[in-house]
């Protein structure tokens, strides 16, 4: 069986609860509401209405932050509609400090990895608009898997690499800040996206997963 044990430095299951099992850290829940997951299970993911500007604030970690400049983030996603920019999660104040956000605002037609270094000049990984992009597929569940190596970043949809690569700017680094890690809300300097639809099962690496990890994960 494949490791997805080793290097979990957080994960939030959503069932119906803010909660993150590894750090045991129980986050504010603003008007998120539980819903059935992608195997059709009432209560065992969350969703986010944007207009009631739902999201999850699960405060600061250092687990949170990916100072390596290595890591997978993991999840599954639900989006209702792409009008309008939504942010999955993220860790970053509006008006600073920054670290990043997995958004559609480059593109509401697809997720990017947004990141930046805490003073939010520049990025760590690409250049503005990003490469590494998953396509948003409406009223569905999805799997998204953002990996970097320390050198680039790419992104697996469904377990399925996708083409765009954001290479490292070596000159850079993610610092690790007070920011709070929040669930359905994020964006880049002085906005906040707000996510419309499900999200479930939301894991940070501090280490690059294997293909064979991901497409276990997309199994379970």
């Amino acid at each position: 069986m494949p490791d997805i044990s080793s290097g979990l430095v957080a994960f939030f299951p959503l069932n119906g609860m803010a909660f993150d099992s590894i750090n045991n850290i129980f986050g504010i829940n603003h008007k998120a509401t539980s819903i059935k997951n992608r195997a059709e299970i009432e209560g065992m993911a969350m969703n986010f209405y944007r207009v009631d500007t739902a999201f999850l604030n699960f405060g600061d970690h250092s687990n949170y932050s990916l100072i390596s400049n290595q890591f997978t983030i993991n999840c599954w996603v639900c989006p209702v509609d792409s009008f309008y920019s939504g942010s999955i999660l993220s860790k970053r104040n509006p008006w600073g400090p920054f670290e990043y956000s997995l958004d559609n605002h480059f593109s509401h037609s697809v997720f990017n990895f947004d990141n930046w270094p805490s003073d939010g000049n520049g990025t760590v990984y690409g250049v503005d608009p990003l490469n590494a992009s998953s396509y948003l597929k409406l009223n569905e569940w999805h799997m998204l898997s953002f990996i970097a190596d320390g050198s680039t970043l790419r992104v697996y949809s469904d377990g399925i690499l996708e083409e765009g690569i954001d290479d490292r700017n070596m000159s850079r680094s993610f610092n690790d800040t007070d920011a709070p890690l929040m669930i359905g809300v994020g964006g880049g300097f002085g906005v906040n996206y707000y996510f419309n639809g499900g999200i479930d099962d939301v894991r940070i690496y501090n280490r690059v997963l294997t293909e064979d990890q991901i497409k276990y994960l997309l199994e379970k």
